[in-house]
């Protein structure tokens, strides 16, 4: 009995020791409640979306608006919207990861911004609304907790992009879901909250640090040292995680159905030409000498890259010894398009995709299940990829239609705005008032993009060239080097897609002295720039054109197109020195004036003082 005692008294005493030393924290917790002191707010989210206290929009000290909690709009940009729907508002949420967000860039000019701004512009009656709910890195089972708590906002409408983002976390999800639950409980407590934004984890601390620190919303696997060298070759691991997207996609889809909430599914597409494998290695299975076998066909191909068709055959014997090999088929697709087999090319530059050991593209697998997963659930699909596809030379999208291996250009979210428009007017989802010409979405793009900051575009560069070394890009850059003009021009494109004149320009002279004559391509790349809002950029390659073209019938067009984007950028003393010196008061027309002429009609009448 008195044994009994003593052991009880030898654990009492230390618990009430611990109690009482524990007391003055308990204390100080409490009272860091009830005075609201250190919110989690505060401070940045570590858990990445699993928190339990930290939701994605949290209420104003107003109590009226919705606001990005602070600590997660590093990560999706600053968004808000009424606490209380007023009645003519249609409400727009987009999820997904950067590519939504609008990366390089902005929220500002991602495509739910122009899917807003069109649906405005057509319609009076009712104002839309887009909530862009874009994660850096978040992949499709982080969303499935965005997309719960957005549906308790009174949305008229979900739309879900997702697919680019599955392979970038090493998860094993049971062990990852008791982590985050274990941080979330630890982070959650007023103490830590306050210490850690003692030691500089509070918000405005990260936003005053190194920009390279924002897209640090999850932890992937290349922002970890060995983050690059720690991806293999792994089937199993591949299935694992295409089959959780699937059931992530699902789960989405349940939520809206339960909540008689409207879907939209929208296919992304990626950079197939101008995007190299990441990664390849061999399958484990191979053998050492068919290792080296390979290895002396494909050096020997490396050397003959100036003979295409003889190279081919060389890729061909390394394909039969492995058909596995991801930049294999990427080299077998340059190849292809060099000898003008551009079916064939696409076809392995896909596998090239599909077979990349650092998989930061959506893969055909993923795209299938999207589609049908939309076919059985009878929900709507907006084929992005297709889009971009099809406005590219042989269906093969490159840097005139993304600006790195996923994320599209401006003219890029624009173009899947009209996409998605096109189908939410198909569907019944949205009503408007009136259609709009040519004119009328060059204005609107332009306006809108007159809007936008200064540094907006260089700010873009910067971003780019960082997620390119994230992505270790250097790696590859071998394999860029261009082989056609239409590779030498894609560079110019994507230089221009920064407002980098300079350095396109130069890409220009050399381009010229390699080619020779390229006058119709770049007029053709100045349409493309004007009929999407960028004046300044297409009269940089109109100029660029009229200070190296002599051919009289170019001239006259490029003559035609400088007058018309003079008068577009509201310079109508430039446009009427070209009527007067060029054209001599006398009105021309040529076939090749057609497309340009769209833009204003009544050029003529415009820059004709004499009618006026």
């Amino acid at each position: 009995m008195i044994v009994a005692v003593a052991n009880k008294k030898k654990i009492l005493f230390p618990l009430l020791a611990i109690c009482v030393g524990l007391l003055p924290l308990v204390l100080l917790e409490g009272i860091f409640r009830v005075f609201d002191f250190a919110s989690p707010q505060q401070v940045v989210d570590t858990s990445s979306g699993f928190s339990g206290y930290q939701p994605l929009f949290s209420l104003d000290d107003s109590k009226t608006t919705y606001t990005t909690t602070r600590n997660r709009a590093l990560y999706f940009g600053d968004q808000a919207f009424e606490a209380v729907k007023p009645e003519h508002i249609f409400r727009m949420f987009f999820l997904g990861g950067s590519t939504v967000r609008g990366r390089p860039f902005a929220v500002d000019s991602a495509f739910a911004k122009w899917v807003e701004l069109e649906l405005n512009q057509r319609s009076h009656s009712t104002s839309y609304q887009s909530v862009n709910c874009g994660g850096l890195s978040y992949a499709s089972f982080r969303l499935k907790h965005i997309s719960q708590e957005v549906l308790n906002y009174k949305p008229d409408l979900l739309v879900l992009a997702t697919g680019h983002n599955e392979f970038l976390e090493n998860r094993t999800f049971h062990q990852q879901r008791q982590q985050s639950e274990a941080r979330s409980a630890l982070e959650s407590l007023r103490l830590v909250v306050w210490l850690r934004s003692m030691l500089g984890q509070d918000v405005d601390s990260f936003k005053d640090s190194s920009d390279q620190q924002l897209p640090e919303n999850v932890t992937t696997r290349l922002d970890e040292e060995s983050g690059y060298a720690s991806y293999h070759w792994d089937p199993q691991w591949k299935t694992e995680v295409t089959g959780q997207y699937k059931e992530s996609l699902q789960a989405i889809i349940q939520q809206c159905r339960t909540a008689n909430i409207p879907l939209v599914l929208v296919c992304l597409g990626s950079n197939l030409r101008d995007c190299p494998p990441f990664k390849s290695e061999f399958p484990p299975d191979l053998t050492t000498q068919n290792k080296q076998d390979f290895l002396d066909l494909f050096a020997q191909a490396t050397d003959l890259a100036n003979q295409p068709a003889v190279a081919l055959e060389r890729y061909k014997q390394c394909l039969a010894i492995t058909d596995q090999h991801a930049l294999l088929h990427y080299r077998i697709g340059r190849a292809l398009e060099q000898t003008g087999d551009t079916k064939n090319a696409y076809q392995h530059y896909l596998k090239a995709k599909d077979l990349d050991i650092c998989p930061l593209r959506l893969t055909e697998e993923m795209d299938k299940i999207q589609r049908q997963l939309a076919r059985k659930y009878h929900v709507p699909l907006v084929d992005a990829r297709t889009t971009l596809e099809s406005a590219s030379m042989a269906g093969i999208p490159g840097y005139e239609m993304y600006v790195d291996h996923v994320h599209p250009t401006l003219h890029g979210h624009q173009m899947i705005a009209g996409a998605i428009v096109d189908m939410l007017l198909e569907q019944d989802l949205v009503q408007v008032d009136r259609d709009m010409d040519i004119r009328e979405y060059q204005s609107l793009y332009s306006d809108y993009l007159q809007s936008l900051p200064l540094a907006f575009f260089s700010n873009g560069a910067r971003r780019v060239n960082w997620l390119e070394d994230w992505a270790r890009r250097d790696k590859q850059i071998v394999e860029l080097k261009p082989f056609d003009l239409r590779g030498h021009l894609a560079v110019v494109h994507r230089q221009l897609g920064f407002d980098q004149f300079e350095h396109a320009q130069h890409e220009l002279d050399k381009t010229r002295e390699k080619f020779g004559n390229i006058s119709e391509a770049v007029l053709q790349q100045a349409f493309t720039f004007h009929s999407h809002g960028r004046y300044q950029t297409a009269r940089m390659l109109l100029e660029w054109l009229y200070e190296n073209e002599t051919d009289e019938i170019l001239v006259q067009q490029i003559q035609y197109a400088r007058m018309i984007n003079a008068e577009c950028l509201g310079d109508r003393g430039v446009a009427i020195l070209i009527y007067d010196n060029y054209f001599k008061r006398l009105p021309f027309e040529v076939s090749g004036n057609a497309p340009w002429r769209e833009f204003m009609p009544d050029i003529w009448e415009r820059v004709n003082l004499e009618n006026q």
